[in-house]
């Protein structure tokens, strides 16, 4: 199927009233979790995953990545006006966005970085809807030995371009190896780990996703007593709509993040994090005042947003076209794809394109559902906030346990979700990256079939990995990257020297 038949097959299911309702309660949920300090994403998505396994693949994964997209719209606005950031991508939007809410300017940063969101989006739901099915094609001259170097670039990102948490996101990554080993060998059949009978299926990464990001939130929170500081009061509707002037302005660094938002999306374990702080850096070299970013400089929330958005996009590519997750929370939406028994893969656009194409051509709509709302409901969401935060605490453990529950309907799962909720406390407590973890829970089966496949292919010859040219290119880039902070550390230690010497 050509682009042109996917969009209108796409655009003749997503115009399905309850498709679009669907579409618009995911944005509008997905913009009220990413306002929430802590959750993000991969928390929402996780909470309500369950809620969507009665409806129909289109339908289900439709809201979820709705919910997505809004999230990366959400997490500026706490950002903006408390300086408490909604998800670790909003801390860069923080620098400048609170110093231009301080000094009256916080109607205009918010709609400034509405508009970018909206471009970024946009721009990169392009890219992915014209990419995709290119990769995907290019992508069937993979085999086994491919797939498993893949995982291990993957792998190699995730700490590699963790920089200041190197030692602890590679710790992160073997702790979810070893939980992604519990349960049956899929090959020899033989269990693993295995001291209790439910343990068999393995561990459900939903339950660990739930308990981590929910619960470990919730017990971080009631330790530090942590509270909303806000005026309701502060945003005037009036104020929240920039001039043509005011995007004009900004429509440089809005397209310079949007682009390096999508390059660095479709990099396996980069992220909106380190795409935002890549913009952001970017657009102070550029500037021909550097002096006043992190002062409220309007180009320093106009291009982190847009890259923050530009991510949705970029993570979905190879989420689809490779079945390789780009992120975090596109490690639980393909968790929803495998559920809804959807194989990502480079076939995807050949065995679920109604499903893809709907999800594709639902995320334009959700990304001019979500414009809307975040300029013209911005007063209702931070009412909404100043008298919903003493229940907060309260209502996510409610979720969570309901949607423990529904994943079996069983108390194991429950049980589950408190444990590896304890963990996540920890794992706050002591600032251990918990995206290193979720990544290595889902890539770890994948990439331990792809080992057994390719040994079988191979004949048990470990040079199969290096005398396929694809394959061998694949892990000279995931050592190169694996080398990156280190060498970087090096480097700088050898410049403090010199500059001593």
């Amino acid at each position: 199927m050509d682009v042109g038949s996917g969009i209108l097959l796409g655009l003749s299911a997503v115009l399905d009233l309850k498709i679009l309702f669907l579409l618009l309660l995911g944005s509008l949920i997905g913009t009220l979790v990413g306002a929430l300090p802590g959750l993000g994403p991969s928390a929402g998505i996780a909470l309500l995953l369950p809620l969507t396994f009665s409806l129909t693949p289109a339908e289900g994964l439709s809201f979820l990545v709705s919910i997505y997209a809004g999230c990366a719209f959400g997490g500026r606005i706490t950002s903006i006006l408390l300086n408490i950031p909604g998800d670790s991508s909003a801390v860069v939007t923080c620098w400048d966005g609170y110093p231009m809410m301080k000094r009256g300017q916080g109607g205009l940063a918010m709609g400034i970085s509405a508009f970018s969101s909206f471009i970024g989006g946009m721009i990169s739901y392009i890219f992915l809807m014209l990419a995709s099915p290119i990769l995907a094609k290019w992508a069937l001259k993979f085999s086994a030995p491919e797939y498993f170097a893949m995982m291990l670039f993957g792998f190699a990102a995730i700490a590699g371009l963790s920089d200041r948490q190197f030692l602890k996101s590679i710790m992160m990554v073997l702790f979810g190896v070893m939980i992604a080993m519990i349960g049956i060998d899929t090959v020899s059949g033989f269990s693993r780990f295995v001291f209790a009978d439910p343990l068999l299926e393995g561990i459900d990464f939903v339950a660990v996703i739930i308990g981590v990001y929910g619960l470990g939130e919730v017990l971080y929170n009631v330790e530090t007593s942590f509270k909303l500081n806000i005026d309701k009061n502060s945003i005037k509707m009036r104020n929240t709509f920039p001039s043509l002037a005011d995007i004009k302005q900004n429509m440089g660094a809005t397209l310079r993040g949007t682009t390096i938002g999508t390059l660095v999306g479709i990099l396996p374990g980069a992220g909106s994090t380190i795409a935002s702080l890549l913009a952001y850096s970017t657009e102070k070299n550029l500037s021909k005042e550097p002096e006043k970013f992190g002062k409220g400089k309007v180009e320093g929330v106009a291009s982190p947003e847009a890259a923050n958005n530009a991510t949705v996009g970029g993570d979905l590519i190879p989420t689809l076209a490779l079945g390789i997750p780009g992120g975090g929370t596109t490690a639980v939406l393909l968790g929803a794809l495998i559920i809804y028994g959807i194989q990502p893969g480079p076939r995807i656009f050949e065995t679920s394109a109604d499903v893809v194409w709907t999800v594709i051509m639902g995320l334009f709509v959700s990304n001019i559902m979500l414009l809307l709302l975040n300029t013209l409901l911005i007063p209702f969401f931070i009412r909404l906030m100043y008298y919903s935060q003493w229940y907060l605490n309260a209502l996510i453990t409610f979720l969570c346990v309901v949607g423990a529950f529904s994943l079996s309907y069983g108390t194991f799962d429950i049980w589950l979700t408190l444990i590896f909720g304890v963990i996540g406390y920890f794992f706050k407590k002591l600032d251990y990256p918990l995206g290193p973890f979720i990544l290595a829970l889902v890539l770890t089966p994948i990439a331990e079939n792809s080992f057994r496949q390719a040994m079988i292919l191979g004949r048990g010859d470990y040079s199969i990995f290096l005398t396929r040219p694809i394959s061998l290119v694949i892990l000279l880039m995931a050592v190169l990257l694996l080398l990156f902070p280190i060498f970087k550390k090096k480097k700088k230690k050898m410049q403090e020297e010199m500059e001593l010497g």
